[in-house]
């Protein structure tokens, strides 16, 4: 609705997000080149921590977009039991099997297109979302799948991408555990990230100039806590504000209404008795 008023060539703070608008803050780049090391260096399991809104998934999506050792085999549905996960990673790289076939033939499958993967010069990456809703059954089933890669014949890495719980969960399980090469966990923003932050989307999306002045940064940060999901919030209500009061730039008072209208708690009032 705003975007042709604001010059820009798509909404720049919409929730489904693209790669390009990945921002290199500081705990999201340092995850970023541990994932990458996690490929080069051919680990075993990586670790990817965050809570709710910080960008796991837009950063996932940038170490896939790179990866130079394809293929990438995403899980986006960790409540399949452990027989249904396994016949999924299989099934994507192109084994002829399913859930109903015994787990040593899915291993074995596995096993076998996996080293012909090895041989070709490819490196499998099986990166599973939302990890922490993974339980017992499922992380062992991991753990069989990684025996693979000990046998010297498979080659291929496992990220798990989850909230923070997920590493108290690896910590029951200690074959697991003692095979997690790394771990990143990010970080909201820091306050000086946010306007840099939301310049680069609004760079990448066809706007150069300052339109959120250096006190609605301030302001951003103080309602956001710099969890880059709020900041997008915040700033996608707030220029449908500007547009519709056609205002040429936003300020603290814009980012305040926004974010009252955004998070305050409205109750209803009661009927008069």
């Amino acid at each position: 609705m705003y975007t042709s008023y604001w010059g820009l060539s798509r909404r720049p703070f919409e929730e489904r997000q693209e790669s390009d608008l990945y921002f290199g803050a500081g705990s999201h780049q340092t995850a970023l080149l541990k994932l990458r090391y996690l490929v080069d260096q051919r680990k075993g399991i990586a670790v990817l921590a965050g809570e709710h809104g910080l960008g796991k998934s837009l950063l996932t999506q940038v170490f896939e977009r790179e990866a130079q050792v394809a293929p990438v085999i995403r899980l986006l549905l960790p409540q399949l039991s452990a027989a249904e996960t396994l016949a999924y990673f299989a099934s994507r790289l192109g084994c002829d099997v399913s859930e109903q076939h015994p787990q040593h033939r899915i291993l074995r499958e596995l096993e076998d297109k996996l080293a012909s993967l090895k041989a070709s010069g490819a490196h499998a990456v099986f990166l599973i979302d939302d990890a922490h809703l993974l339980d017992n059954t499922h992380l062992n089933a991991l753990r069989l799948l990684l025996n693979l890669n000990e046998s010297g014949q498979a080659d291929f890495s496992v990220i798990l991408s989850g909230r923070t719980q997920l590493l108290g969960r690896l910590q029951q399980l200690e074959a697991l555990q003692t095979r997690t090469s790394l771990r990143a966990a990010l970080a909201p923003l820091a306050s000086e990230e946010i306007l840099p932050y939301v310049q680069h989307r609004l760079r990448i999306c066809g706007v150069n100039k300052e339109i959120f002045t250096s006190s609605a940064g301030v302001q951003l940060f103080e309602h956001s806590q710099g969890i880059p999901r709020r900041v997008n919030q915040i700033c996608d209500l707030a220029m449908l504000v500007g547009y519709v009061d056609e205002l040429d730039r936003l300020g603290p008072v814009e980012i305040d209404a926004a974010a009252e209208e955004l998070f305050s708690v409205v109750m209803p009032q009661q009927a008069a008795a």
